[in-house]
């Protein structure tokens, strides 16, 4: 509706001598379509020009607008509304529509703007867990969405990869690695190594209960580590590089990719450059023995280096701000991380405030909520009732034995069964994360999430799919010779006017980094589709009806690409049969 409704604007501004630009973003649909099929509050008139609402409106009403698809103008008090010409408009809009093709839905809204999104950076030697899901598929989702809207996206794995930690694993290797076989069978012939390197922590953490000497032991593994050991950076460089393999089975299966993957550890020289630039601006601190920054009375202070010399991830985040900056110079530069680490995000931009870094206003935590599991009746965060934390590949799995078994009991017929059942499996737990605003916690049903009912991702592809299902029938006719004017019943306007919001949702969704705006939008198309289809007759046998039948065939070739786009930048897999 952009194109629409900049036309409009430019021609009330030349009547009302304001600039257009103060109109582009008000219009509104009316709340009853019997007002009219567009509406504009004349509010912000009334400002600019000092005059009440309602005369304005009235006097806008009465003016020559020129414009050839508007058919009616009437003032409703303070709001001025527009009544189309069903014809003159139809054609219009499904002549833009065309013309957009494939790639409907994207805009230059960020032309010329740089968006940084840290999204997924899991810790190495773990394994991804279903919590990882949300910053790994919001992130995703989000750079799909800047990248439609014209932006020039870096996506960036930070992976947790260095501090105390790996001390600690490194040190386990070195008192129980024989103990778990791995002079025998090395870590790398494993099935699944990262099993053995949890078994071995675990181990560490048992063992200091009678044996706290560890503890320093581990202090100087890390020492090691930090100071180029070359036993510990190799044996850290092996964990590392089979955690990497590991992510990146999952990393593939959701669709995801990364233009940077980059630990801690590549911010190791940078660090003391930091940490300099911290004491010569009398920032830096002493306390406890420990080196800090003071925040604010309200805050904590930044801790950047503990009374042995080693860093924390604060310092190395900080580092890896002032990289980003030198590389990127970014308009924005979002970290998709949970809203329990916002004291963090909160000390570490002000932190880069204090410092006078240029960046320092464009940097947003776009925060989460929890994903909760369900245990004994009641929610819980992504454990099961025995405190196991929750593994996303056993979700994906499990997720596609759902689908699978609801494609074989509804006798779907597809080409590649099992390439369809991982594809609304895995759709359908990604859009359990993309329904919902982010800053919502999320309740993980695996049941609810695979029906094909409600709001779901099998829900939304199915309706791709009966999109493709029509046209697939409609061998006969030809959209290109659609020409729009036989789409002028208010059922046909409303519909075509929901698929023309869709740049100015993804726009939108970019701009406020909330995938969900998306996900509700589809939800809605969606259920107006259906209803529509429900009361209308798209495809009709009848000669004197082909006119109609070939342009409502047009709108929903444009309905598929809208859905097929906004699944494939939600990261969700749009089927063409299921």
């Amino acid at each position: 509706m952009q194109t629409f409704k900049r036309e409009l604007a430019a021609a009330i501004a030349a009547v009302a001598d304001v600039p257009p630009e103060t109109l582009e973003g008000l219009f509104s649909s009316p709340p009853d379509r019997s007002l009219g099929d567009l509406a504009l509050p004349c509010f912000p008139l009334a400002k600019l020009r000092k005059t009440a609402p309602p005369q304005i409106a009235a006097e806008l009403a009465e003016a020559d607008l020129g414009v050839p698809w508007v058919k009616e103008v009437r003032a409703t008090g303070p709001y001025l509304n527009f009544r189309f010409d069903r014809g003159r408009f139809s054609t219009a809009a499904l002549a833009e529509l065309r013309a957009a093709g494939e790639e409907y839905g994207r805009s230059e809204t960020g032309r010329e703007r740089t968006v940084v999104i840290d999204y997924s950076s899991p810790n190495i030697a773990k394994h991804l867990a279903v919590h990882h899901l949300r910053s790994t598929m919001l992130g995703q989702a989000m750079a799909n969405l800047f990248r439609a809207a014209g932006y020039r996206v870096v996506g960036v794995n930070h992976l947790g990869d260095w501090g105390t930690s790996f001390g600690k694993l490194l040190c386990a290797m070195e008192h129980f690695g024989e103990a778990e076989g791995l002079t025998a069978r090395p870590l790398a012939e494993r099935d699944d190594p990262i099993a053995t390197l949890n078994s071995l922590y675990t181990r560490f953490h048992a063992e200091m209960e009678t044996r706290p000497e560890l503890e320093e032991e581990a202090r100087e593994w890390f020492r090691r580590l930090e100071t180029g050991d070359p036993l510990a950076r190799a044996r850290w460089r092996e964990i590392r590089d089979l955690s990497l393999a590991r992510f990146q089975r999952l990393y593939d299966r959701l669709g995801v990719s990364f233009d940077e993957v980059i630990g801690e550890s590549a911010f190791e020289e940078r660090m003391g450059t930091v940490v300099e630039e911290l004491e010569a601006s009398g920032l830096l601190e002493e306390s406890e023995d420990a080196q800090v920054v003071s925040v604010g009375e309200d805050v904590p202070p930044f801790l950047v280096r503990k009374k042995d010399g080693t860093t924390l991830y604060g310092t190395r985040d900080l580092a890896a701000v002032q990289q980003r900056w030198e590389t990127w110079h970014f308009d924005r530069c979002l970290y998709v991380v949970d809203a329990g680490q916002g004291l963090h995000f909160r000390q570490l931009f002000t932190v880069v405030e204090k410092l006078g870094w240029p960046c320092a206003d464009r940097l947003e935590h776009s925060a989460f909520g929890v994903m909760r599991m369900p245990v004994d009746g009641g929610w819980a965060k992504g454990r099961t009732r025995d405190g196991r934390v929750v593994l996303l590949e056993e979700v994906l799995d499990h997720a596609v034995e759902c689908a699978r078994r609801a494609m074989e009991e509804k006798g779907a017929e597809v080409d590649d069964p099992e390439a369809t059942a991982e594809a609304v499996g895995v759709g359908a737990v990604i859009f359990s994360d993309m329904k919902a605003r982010r800053g919502k916690d999320v309740n993980f049903d695996l049941d609810k999430i695979v029906s094909f009912e409600g709001e779901t991702g099998p829900y939304l592809q199915y309706t791709h799919v009966r999109f493709c299902g029509i046209l697939r029938k409609a061998a006969g006719y030809s959209v290109s010779e659609a020409t729009g004017q036989h789409l002028d019943g208010e059922a046909d306007l409303a519909l075509l006017q929901e698929v023309l919001l869709f740049p100015e949702v993804v726009a939108r969704a970019a701009e406020e980094a909330e995938p969900s705006i998306v996900g509700q939008y589809l939800l809605g198309l969606a259920s107006s589709f259906n209803a529509y289809y429900a009361q209308h007759r798209v495809l009709d046998d009848d000669p004197a009806a082909r006119g109609r039948t070939t342009d409502r065939l047009a709108l929903v070739d444009r309905l598929r690409v809208t859905f097929r786009n906004g699944l494939r930048w939600l990261g969700i897999a749009p089927l063409e049969r299921m």
